[in-house]
């Protein structure tokens, strides 16, 4: 079992090396994958969506980082969440895998999009508008259009391989929603992307200043990247009920 991307250049064989420049994107095996089903996961790799196994339950967080490094290249990797579901591994995702809401230190893993991989996952299928023998669910509770309330809430995609990677850092850095992806990959609608300025993730530091380019910006924790996405997806609705109402 693979237990991480691996290079795309496979020319000279490369030992596992951990990254901490890196930010990965967990993936969490809930049914035991073939080789083929891993070969096709690392073909698709583009460099910028890098994924690692989760390979230990450690609810520590230091345990849980030093034990999926020591089983990178290993050929028996431990793979604790057989038998598991998405909301179980989310739970563990929330509490012990991704930083905390109100940190924005740099962390190893992604905030708001995880992988998992199940039984289903290894049936060939493909979709009309992009093929892929295999599937892998794009799992994330990045804010979406027309929910209610500030509470994150699960969404799960299944999509094509080569999708899922192409759009996983159009979801983590909440360029698009869940619900856009799900649009652009199965019914082929391009989708009006919501543009925040500045980004979701970056936040004005005081004090503001009248002209965008002189303004300084922070890193926003997730927590104040989640409201503004919120907030820009609430302007946003309005302004389409508006423009419906108008048109009537």
């Amino acid at each position: 079992m693979s237990t991480h991307s691996s290079p795309q250049d496979t020319s000279e064989a490369q030992d596992p090396v951990w990254d901490d420049k890196e930010t990965y994107y967990p993936l969490f095996c809930l049914a035991k994958a073939p080789d083929e089903y891993f070969d096709e996961l690392n073909s698709h790799c583009s460099g910028q969506a890098s994924w690692l196994a989760v390979s230990s339950n450690a609810e520590d967080f230091s345990q849980l980082l030093s034990e999926i490094k020591s089983h990178l290249g290993q050929d028996h990797v431990p793979t604790p969440f057989l038998g598991s579901n998405v909301p179980s591994v989310y739970d563990f995702y929330k509490n012990h895998v991704r930083q905390p809401e109100d940190s924005n230190s740099n962390h190893p893993f992604t905030h708001f999009a995880f992988l998992a991989v199940d039984a289903e996952c290894f049936r060939p299928s493909s979709s009309e508008s992009r093929s892929s023998s295999y599937t892998i669910l794009l799992c994330s509770d990045a804010p979406d259009f027309h929910e209610s309330g500030d509470r994150p809430r699960l969404k799960t995609l299944r999509l094509p391989v080569s999708a899922a990677l192409e759009e996983l850092d159009s979801v983590e850095c909440l360029t698009m929603t869940p619900s856009e992806v799900y649009k652009s990959v199965f019914e082929e609608v391009n989708p009006q992307v919501l543009r925040i300025f500045p980004p979701a993730w970056f936040f004005p530091k005081e004090p503001l200043v009248d002209n965008p380019s002189e303004q300084v910006y922070k890193r926003a924790t997730p927590a104040e990247a989640r409201l503004r996405k919120q907030q820009g997806l609430r302007i946003a609705e309005t302004s389409q009920q508006e423009e419906g109402n108008r048109s009537d």
